[in-house]
């Protein structure tokens, strides 16, 4: 599985976790979409409470055992200083809040991305989101 890793111009080195679309930062940088088969191998399972006959629903996620795979060879990977950052979707940030808590995940490369155009689809490349 080919882990993609690309400098922004202000020196960070971050990755695409699972995003089966490319990013594009305000300095012009396109990190890639992961396959399609490595996005879907990696999706956060959604489980749904339904709360009414309205159709409101509750949704809670987890990490599967090949989340919590693939996050091992980032995590290696980030302290061997190959990566600072390493985007995921808000629902895996949200498991891993419930998880662990904020003191572990900021000790993590795992953030969400922080769109600062939502029109251009241009992501910061100095903030991101726990």
């Amino acid at each position: 599985m080919k882990r993609e890793i690309i400098t922004l111009s202000n020196g960070k080195k971050v990755g695409n976790f699972s995003s089966p679309h490319p990013f594009t930062f305000t300095d012009g940088s396109i990190l890639p979409a992961v396959s399609d088969t490595h996005s879907e191998w990696l999706k956060v399972n959604f489980h749904e409470d339904t709360l009414n006959k309205k159709g409101d629903l509750q949704l809670k996620f987890t990490l599967s055992p090949q989340v919590i795979a693939e996050m091992k060879i980032w995590d290696e990977m980030y302290y061997r200083g190959e990566v600072d950052v390493v985007f995921c979707c808000l629902p895996m940030i949200t498991a891993l809040y419930e998880l662990c808590g904020k003191a572990q995940i900021l000790d993590w490369p795992f953030r969400a991305i922080r769109m600062e155009d939502r029109i251009k689809k241009l992501i910061s490349i100095d903030k991101q989101c726990i």
